[in-house]
């Protein structure tokens, strides 16, 4: 209808990921951060006419409109975003103190020392040079992250539909200090990865992943963690979490703000106020849909009538009280690190070493009774489980 008639652009990912800004803002600055003000330099000449439909637009930004004659703006809400902004703490340390209970923050310490205990850690951000082949393995780990994460959530990752765009356009950017990976190791495994976007003082989480096998130790939470580190070292001002109201958002940050819809139209035009309508009444009907659950509802029905299952979750018992260790008596323990087919021990392997703050790489695995019994032997602690439902994985 009248989207013929109306410049489509989706502000968001055009400002961060190609450093595109619609021709109608003509000075764009941020609100209560100073020092920044980006000024529009593409000539509007042939656009002088457009009517414009400017999607996801965040209420963080102010604009000066260029005078294109006759156009009326609408703004519609669409959704929250959460964000941290740096400006009133001077450590990572110093926000936790200021915004979370002692509880969290003892948690936070705890899962540190746990994944620190338990594994060979390291952290590294990619920002500014990343090797060819650095690139595309971290890349290939994050896809694989992002596929077994959104079918366990049985949801889709809008990520995963444009992968290939990515991969093409962001070894680019991160060398052009536009974007960067971070990664948490497990010795030479990516075991956690974050995308980001970096513009000017601002930078926007916008693809982070994790490996669940290691959901115990909440990389989620750690990564913010350690990026809020560099944020600060490297004097940012905002840490962007975007939209989507996830715990680890909620939590961590200390600034809503509003995604918005801007229509610059023309009030002459019937076609167009048709139209203006048309996204109004749109807008607002996916925003109460969204309150009542419906996307997840939807979701669940697509994926029953295109015969796609979620991610099936590991069903096994933890064997209370006394270990008879006569049990093991001539067994040899199992190479579970690099025989794939024990890859399902690797969840519960880890919850047992972050229970027991054992070392991964000192804790034997015995197979009691294959694929059904095993036996973990750290240092300090045993654990016997028993599988229920391994064959139907």
């Amino acid at each position: 209808m009248g989207s013929k008639v109306f410049q489509k652009v989706d502000f968001y990912s055009d400002f961060f990921e190609k450093r595109m800004v619609p021709n109608i803002y003509k000075v764009l600055s941020y609100k209560g951060i100073q020092g920044f003000q980006y000024k529009n330099p593409r000539l509007d000449a042939e656009e002088k006419d457009a009517q414009w439909y400017i999607k996801l637009f965040p209420s963080y930004l102010d604009f000066k409109r260029k005078d294109h004659q006759g156009l009326i703006l609408r703004r519609i809400f669409r959704v929250k975003g959460f964000a941290i902004e740096i400006s009133d703490f001077d450590s990572t340390d110093h926000y936790l103190q200021l915004h979370f209970k002692p509880n969290f923050r003892t948690a936070i310490r705890r899962r540190f020392k746990g994944l620190e205990t338990c594994f060979d850690i390291r952290y590294k951000m990619f920002y500014g040079h990343i090797e060819q082949s650095e690139y595309e393995f971290l890349m290939q780990s994050l896809h694989g992250m992002l596929t077994r994460r959104f079918k366990q959530r049985n949801d889709e990752n809008m990520a995963l539909k444009k992968w290939e765009r990515y991969v093409a356009n962001t070894r680019g950017l991160i060398n052009e200090k536009k974007a960067s990976l971070f990664v948490i190791y497990d010795d030479s495994k990516p075991i956690q990865i974050a995308l980001s976007y970096h513009h000017d003082k601002i930078i926007f989480l916008a693809i982070p992943s994790y490996d669940i096998d290691y959901s115990k130790f909440g990389l989620g939470n750690l990564a913010i963690k350690k990026i809020l580190d560099w944020c600060i070292d490297n004097a940012y001002s905002m840490l962007d979490m975007g939209y989507g109201a996830f715990d680890y958002k909620v939590k961590w940050c200390n600034k809503i703000y509003n995604f918005e819809h801007h229509l610059f139209y023309r009030k002459s035009s019937p076609l167009s106020l048709l139209f203006v309508y048309f996204v109004t009444i749109k807008t607002r009907i996916i925003n109460f849909l969204l309150t009542k659950n419906i996307n997840v509802i939807y979701h669940d029905v697509k994926e029953f009538f295109l015969g796609r299952k979620k991610l099936q979750s590991l069903d096994y018992t933890i064997v209370k009280g006394e270990f008879n260790k006569e049990e093991l008596s001539g067994l040899i323990s199992i190479d579970h690190v690099s025989n794939d087919s024990y890859r399902f021990l690797k969840k519960p392997l880890y919850d047992f070493a972050y229970a027991r703050l054992e070392n991964v790489s000192q804790i034997k695995v015995y197979e009691l009774e294959p694929r059904k019994v095993y036996c973990f032997v750290g240092n300090r602690n045993v654990q016997k489980i028993i599988f229920q439902n391994l064959d139907d994985i």
